[in-house]
Formats: structure tokens, C-alpha cells, sequence
């Protein structure tokens, strides 16, 4: 039950960052966005790492954390941006990372000799029309810019991949504070060298920024982590076709944005594919072969 709990709170809390990014336009620049939702993200994490954890970490899984956090936060949440920047339609993007879950399954049927039942493949094709029907008509083409949603794509997949492989036994906390920290001195300099740090300050925005940094970057990044470490990468990829019909919920409550019978339709799509596609395992064991273990740490079940 506790794994449910994760997965619902990782579907919320992921799909309320749409959400934020929405309440962050006034500020001006999304870089800039970017670069102070991740400075004031790190500087809380690491707060919270020196005084209250106090666990040692070893130079091999900082760096490991490091490349990580590149993946899962840099190339994913760049890739969007500079898609959307590109001229690329937020359907398009939305249908281009959609493909996620089956870039995770099949790499878990190479690499690892994962099972991959009727029942799943049809469960992730339901998946992928949920997004469709979703999206609706706001597909777009973008030209150069398609690239970097493709890379948002393979970004987050390679994230959930190296956690299956490298199996890290850093708490969550800290691995997150690790994967900020590096994902922060980059937005930082990117957004120095492009355009400065400068935004529109006002009250909506600091709380756009509030938003930004509470819900979707310690939120829903400790969510992935954990989910990905207690479900495993294939299952956790799944969920992802819950995000965007959970957002026109969240737009519902938040904008009064009315969603129509296509994003209920959508909703239910994806909640049958989660249905269908969901592993069924051992009970104590996760998709990928990891016995969860409460203080955090696991082993491995299967070779990876």
C-alpha cells in the first residue's frame, strides 16, 4: 500500500511542475525561472543534508548522483523548454515523451530479460492514446527543435535506467541533493551566459517559484526517486501516462479551465493502461527484481 501511496503522490506532485510553469510566466524568462527555482531547491537541500542527515557520501556515488541528476533534471526539463522555445507544439512534446514507458520496457527486455506479457504491450499502447486524445489539437511541428524533446526523452529514460543499474544505496535525500546542487550550476550558467538572472518580481511570482520548488522540484523529484527505487524504472515510466490528464485536473482546480469529455476519456485511457501494463510480481518485489526495504537501501534480486 505504501508503494500505491508513492505512486499517486508521484503522479500529483509531477504533473503539478505544468502547473507552475504556467503560474512562472509572468516572471519573463524561463531560464531565469529555471536557474533560481534550482539555486533556491539546492540551497534547501543542502540545508537540510548538513544539518539534520549528516551522511557521509562517497565520491563514486556523488558522481554517479551527478550524472543522474544531468539526465533527470538538464537534459528532460531543457529538452521541454528548448523544445517549446523551438517552436515545437506542447502536443508534440507531450507525444514525443509519451514514448517513455516503452523506451524503459524494452531496455528492461534487453538489458535485463524482463518479461513482457500481451497484457502489457496492449496496456502501454492504451497508454499512448490516452496522451493523444489528451493533447488534442495542440500538436505542433517544430523542425530542429523536435531533437531536443527527443533528447528530453532519452534524458529521463537514461535516468531511470542508470538508477536500475547502479542500484544506488545514497538515501533519497541526499541523492536528490546531489542530483539539484549539479543540475543547478548549469542551469545557473546557462542562464547567465544567455540572458541573466533577471525576473519579474511580484508576489505572484515568488509564489510561482514557492510552487516550483515545493511541489514539483523536492516533491516530485523525491517522489521519481523513490518510486523508482521501491516500483522499479518500468513501472514508474508507466505512471507517466497518468501526468498529463492529471494535469487538466490540476488546471481544473487551479485555472478553472473546464476540462471536456476528451480529457476524461484520457483520464480513463490512462488509467486503464496503468491497469493493464502494471506488473504483477512477487508480493515485497518490484518490477525490476529489487526487494524494497524500509530504511531505503535494497538489493539486487536478479542480476542487473
Amino acid at each position: 500500500m505504501k508503494s500505491l501511496g508513492w505512486a499517486g503522490a508521484f503522479v500529483v506532485l509531477w504533473s503539478s511542475g505544468f502547473v507552475g510553469a504556467v503560474l512562472a510566466q509572468p516572471a519573463g524568462s524561463v531560464t531565469a525561472v529555471l536557474a533560481w527555482r534550482y539555486l533556491v531547491t539546492a540551497l534547501v537541500l543542502v540545508a537540510v543534508v548538513l544539518v539534520v542527515r549528516r551522511r557521509p557520501v562517497s565520491a563514486r556515488e556523488v558522481v554517479r548522483q551527478g550524472v543522474i541528476g544531468l539526465l533527470a533534471h538538464v537534459v528532460f526539463l531543457g529538452g521541454v523548454f528548448g523544445a517549446s522555445a523551438g517552436g515545437v507544439g506542447a502536443g508534440t512534446v507531450a507525444l514525443v515523451c509519451a514514448l517513455q514507458p516503452m523506451l524503459v520496457t524494452v531496455a528492461g527486455r534487453v538489458g535485463w530479460g524482463d518479461a513482457v506479457r500481451r497484457r502489457q504491450v496492449v496496456g502501454l499502447l492504451t497508454g499512448l492514446a490516452a496522451v493523444v486524445v489528451s493533447v488534442g489539437g495542440t500538436l505542433g511541428v517544430g523542425g530542429a527543435g523536435l531533437l531536443l524533446a527527443v533528447a528530453s526523452l532519452f534524458g529521463l529514460s537514461g535516468a531511470a535506467l542508470l538508477e536500475r543499474r547502479w542500484r544506488p544505496e545514497t538515501d533519497v535525500v541526499t541523492s536528490l541533493c546531489v542530483q539539484v546542487v549539479v543540475s543547478a550550476g548549469v542551469f545557473l550558467a546557462f542562464a547567465a551566459a544567455t540572458g541573466g538572472l533577471g525576473v519579474t518580481v511580484t508576489p505572484a511570482v515568488i509564489g510561482a517559484l514557492v510552487w516550483l520548488v515545493l511541489l514539483s522540484g523536492l516533491g516530485g523529484y523525491a517522489a521519481f526517486v523513490v518510486c523508482l527505487r521501491r516500483l522499479g524504472s518500468t513501472t514508474t515510466s508507466l505512471l507517466l501516462y497518468l501526468t498529463p490528464p492529471v494535469t487538466t485536473v490540476w488546471a481544473w482546480g487551479m485555472f478553472e479551465d473546464v476540462p471536456g469529455r476528451a480529457q476524461a476519456l484520457a483520464l480513463l485511457l490512462g488509467a486503464a493502461a496503468v491497469f493493464l501494463a502494471w506488473p504483477r510480481t512477487p508480493r515485497g518485489r518490484a518490477a525490476d527484481g529489487i526487494a524494497p526495504r524500509a530504511d531505503g537501501p535494497r538489493r539486487a534480486a536478479v542480476p542487473g
